[in-house]
């Protein structure tokens, strides 16, 4: 499926398979460039990736960053989105970080509340594909 045409954003949850069933649940829409899986890993790869500086490759390996074709490829997100099972804390830390660096940058958290009130009983990416696109929409707008 192509993601030109998507808006790139970055996502930091701790579950890879989660994360990467998320990531085609919110194609062709947007397109998850990034994902780190831990808080070092956001604190040292988003704020710099969210300026233009594409010195960390996604070490999760997750994100079309990951296999982009040529630098020219490479994209920087224009929203990130913390799973369910970030704490409010590190989703803090990560959002400061991040603004620091780039002002503009949009943050969606969804919450396992929220997951749950949609009803998922689980990490469902289903629900939480529709419940992420429903709230980028209105961050981006």
């Amino acid at each position: 499926m192509s993601t030109a045409a998507a808006i790139p954003i970055a996502s930091f949850g701790n579950n890879p398979e989660v994360a990467q069933a998320i990531r085609e649940k919110l194609l062709p829409e947007y397109d998850v460039v990034h994902t780190t899986l831990t808080l070092s890993t956001s604190l040292s790869e988003l704020p710099p990736l969210c300026t233009g500086t594409f010195s960390h490759l996604p070490s999760s390996n997750l994100g079309s960053n990951a296999t982009a074709a040529t630098p020219a490829d490479l994209k920087v997100p224009k929203a990130i989105i913390f799973g369910g099972g970030v704490s409010p804390s590190d989703a803090e830390q990560v959002k400061e970080a991040v603004l620091a660096k780039n002002p503009d940058i949009k943050f969606v958290r969804l919450t396992r509340e929220d997951m749950v009130a949609a009803g998922a009983e689980g990490p469902d990416p289903e629900v939480i594909g529709r419940l992420l696109k429903e709230r980028l929409a209105e961050a981006l707008a």
